[in-house]
């Protein structure tokens, strides 16, 4: 489970960077947050990427085994949801643009 602790490591500071210091004061739409935690998930990627890209390392994912992309993305997107409706509430971020 090392690997995998690994990942999940990186994609907490990438989001604890991008929602405790980046987020405040860049972003106040559902729009920009969007744009923003794209490329915070290109980063995330990027960075695992370079290490695993064109092995055929398998990360183990609750039930079932998973290359490094796929785990990646998917702790990300687990780790970000709760963050994100914390951050929502939290700067009472307007879901529709008006």
């Amino acid at each position: 489970m090392g690997i995998e602790f690994n990942v999940v490591v990186l994609n907490m500071i990438v989001l604890t960077i991008a929602y405790g210091l980046v987020y405040p004061y860049r972003a106040n739409t559902l729009k920009k947050i969007s744009i923003q935690d794209s490329i915070a998930a290109c980063v995330s990627l990027s960075v695992v990427g370079s290490v695993f890209y064109n092995t055929d390392m398998r990360f183990s994912f609750i039930v079932m085994d998973v290359n490094w992309f796929w785990f990646t993305l998917v702790t990300f997107l687990l780790l970000e949801v709760p963050l994100f409706i914390w951050y929502a509430r939290r700067y009472h971020l307007p879901f529709l643009d008006h």
